[in-house]
């Protein structure tokens, strides 16, 4: 009875640990694509947008943050979320250089077999570029990876489940593919996001889960992707597009093999 008792208490704690992402996701996708659908809607007519679009738009990089809030507070797990900070700092280098470090890999192959990019380094060289850098990271991982990581890796497994945030994560880009630049929707940008995204989403997992899953290792691996923005590589680069594909997926095997291995010896303990 007992043995039983506790069984029970435990499943009622791992469901309010899991529980609310579905609500989450819905709110981060909504509060998002409704923020930012005024300034998207205008580029696709081809008209500038006005400054309340534009603020708008800003602000929609806030929607994961703004929703993990919203659903963490009632449930008393605030902290949880927002809280966790404390990490050696050497993850939180790790973190920031490990997307420019995956960028120079895939660069370096592509010029190994006889391509000829037009930048080794994509920097943010305009102030909307260089303000990404700083909102994006803020906006949406206290979402991503304070929020939803930690109950779907355990809902769904440490491989899965970041996986899956990773899917969620690049259909939240979605009206983001409506650019200025396009003037409408940019399906090549959104297809790399939906493929590159999942991956990332394990790279990130694999270096969250080490460092005590500290946010500051969280935002520092994001603004790392920001600082070199592969994805600003000329559409003719095909091959290097590709590579960065297949740098990503080797890379992502490595991190899911260390995220098992992980789960494996912490079940033990």
């Amino acid at each position: 009875m007992a043995f039983e008792r506790q069984h029970r208490e435990n499943e009622a704690l791992a469901l309010a640990r899991t529980g609310g992402t579905r609500v989450y996701f819905s709110l981060a996708c909504g509060i998002t694509w409704v923020l930012a659908l005024p300034a998207a809607m205008a580029w696709a007519r081809h008209e500038a947008p006005g400054a309340g679009a534009v603020a708008c738009a800003g602000l929609s990089a806030f929607g994961p943050a703004l929703s993990a809030a919203a659903v963490a507070w009632p449930r008393g797990q605030l902290r949880d979320v927002f809280g966790r900070w404390r990490t050696n700092a050497a993850w939180v280098v790790v973190a920031l250089l490990a997307a420019p470090a995956v960028h120079t890999v895939a660069t370096a192959l592509y010029v190994a077999i006889g391509g000829h990019p037009a930048h080794w380094f994509h920097p943010p060289v305009a102030p909307e570029q260089v303000a990404a850098l700083v909102v994006f990271p803020l906006g949406e991982e206290f979402g991503w990876r304070g929020f939803a990581h930690p109950r779907m890796a355990e809902r769904y497994g440490p491989v899965k489940g970041p996986l899956l945030v990773g899917a969620v994560w690049s259909l939240w880009h979605l009206v983001y593919a409506i650019t200025p630049e396009a003037a409408g929707f940019d399906s090549f940008a959104f297809l790399l996001t939906m493929v590159e995204l999942p991956l990332y989403s394990l790279l990130i997992a694999a270096v969250f889960e080490r460092a005590q899953r500290s946010m500051a290792v969280a935002i520092a691996f994001h603004a790392g992707a920001h600082v070199d923005h592969i994805e600003r590589a000329g559409r003719s680069d095909l091959g290097l597009h590709a590579l960065h594909i297949a740098v990503l997926v080797a890379l992502a095997a490595v991190a899911a093999r260390s995220l098992t291995k992980r789960s494996a010896v912490l079940a033990q303990r």
